[in-house]
């Protein structure tokens, strides 16, 4: 791979009742403050009013921002549109509210490719419900019941990939389990970074909430998916 190669940073951004404009921002300063600085950011934006297209339009001046207004409502659609407008080699994906912990994330990531020829990287992550007050460390892992609900990855925010894969837009709750059962299935094992380098932040307006019915259903569809 290209020593200096573009990696697109995918973001699905969301009102989150107010609050989006300000967790987009500091997602954003956290990618400023990267040490590695070949890369662009895709905003997919769901919400209905200006404010994270006023984020977008006042970071465009400092960084390579993309703002890409996007009316069609769902998580998935929103994620996947993300990827599609992507032009980087690598893709990060990373969740609006959540953000970067480690200045070296993006290089660690680059450099991880260089090493290994695999499509997909898994990165560690801390969690956070009041800002910088870190605990539950994650390093991830792929286990073959992922897809019905057994996370040992964590969020989407995790994930870089090389080249554009798509998450199942039907899924809310299992759409990231079921998009890790799909990528082992067609490329293997992931690599690991076991450094956190992602904060997953907790909050009431997390896009997957927990909606037992809507868990269960799903259950039974990837069931069927991987004829379990």
């Amino acid at each position: 791979m290209n020593n200096n190669p573009k990696i697109s940073i995918a973001i699905p951004a969301y009102e989150y009742s107010g609050n989006g404009w300000y967790f987009l921002s500091y997602l954003l300063n956290s990618i400023i403050e990267q040490d590695y600085k070949n890369y662009e950011v895709v905003v997919s934006d769901q919400s209905s009013n200006d404010s994270i297209k006023e984020v977008c339009n006042i970071y465009s001046k400092i960084m390579n921002i993309h703002h890409v207004p996007f009316d069609l409502k769902g998580m998935g659609k929103n994620f996947n549109n993300a990827v599609d407008h992507c032009s980087g080699s690598l893709i990060k994906v990373m969740c609006a509210d959540d953000y970067f912990v480690d200045h070296r994330a993006l290089t660690k990531i680059v450099q991880s490719f260089d090493d290994d020829s695999n499509f997909w990287l898994l990165n560690g992550c801390v969690h956070s419900q009041v800002m910088n007050n870190f605990y539950e460390r994650m390093i991830p892992y792929y286990q073959d019941k992922i897809h019905l609900g057994a996370n040992t990855i964590s969020s989407p925010s995790v994930l870089t990939m090389r080249g554009k894969f798509f998450f199942d837009d039907s899924l809310v709750m299992l759409l990231d389990c079921e998009m890790y059962k799909r990528l082992y299935k067609v490329h293997g094992n992931p690599m690991i970074i076991q450094d956190p380098l992602i904060c997953n932040r907790m909050h009431k307006d997390q896009a997957q909430k927990n909606q037992n019915d809507v868990l269960q259903k799903e259950i039974e569809y990837c069931r069927k998916l991987y004829d379990e």
